[in-house]
């Protein structure tokens, strides 16, 4: 299965292929076995950097039996936080994609920002006014609302989205952590806030 794609440019085919080593070297990817070691045996192979290899090069001539097996995939740890769905959007040269991962549920903090408070696990599931979490829903980190939406009043879920902020060019879906009514919004679209800011009061 396709799990990404790497695209990296040079001036020459040297510079393109020393840069693309340099990427693969620093790319981690967790939880599945991948095709890099492979394909830095075929980048650093002298043939394949003279330009005199051929389509049937990799199947009948490169040996791949000093390339490292992949690691079995670690046991679960019991004490690692429950994985939740998140929902962000991202900006790739000047096109945006909406993209949704499972993530720990635990506060987001960017680089530089004060430290988070201490994180309020989640006990239940689902929605329900006997939800444990907080009724001030606070943004993780520095950056810009770019949207609201609830109003007061409003029913809302546990997990719903409240406000999408912006922040290092990307857009992050802020939720509440109880279901309950909206009892107070204190900011508006354009307005600045940073982390740990109190955007939507739950009642």
């Amino acid at each position: 299965n396709l799990v990404g794609k790497l695209i990296v440019w040079g001036k020459d085919r040297p510079t393109a292929i020393a840069r693309t080593i340099r990427a693969l070297e620093e790319m981690v990817v967790e939880g599945v076995a991948t095709t890099i070691p492979a394909d830095l045996a075929i980048l650093r192979h002298p043939e394949f950097q003279a330009m005199e290899h051929s389509t049937k090069w990799v199947e009948e001539k490169l040996d791949l039996s000093g390339v490292e097996p992949p690691k079995p995939p670690a046991p679960a740890d019991e004490d690692q936080p429950e994985l939740v769905q998140r929902s962000t959007t991202v900006e790739v040269n000047g096109k945006r994609f909406d993209v949704k991962m499972w993530v720990p549920d635990m506060p987001m903090v960017a680089a530089g920002a004060p430290k988070a408070k201490k994180a309020r696990a989640a006990h239940g599931h689902g929605g329900g006014s006997g939800s444990s979490g907080s009724g001030n829903v606070e943004v993780p980190m520095q950056g810009t609302i770019v949207k609201v939406l609830v109003e007061v009043g409003q029913a809302v879920e546990e997990g719903q989205a409240v406000v999408v902020l912006e922040a290092m060019k990307m857009e992050n879906q802020i939720t509440a952590e109880k279901a309950g009514t909206v009892k107070e919004i204190k900011v508006k679209a354009g307005d600045t806030v940073g982390a740990g800011d109190v955007v939507v009061v739950i009642a």
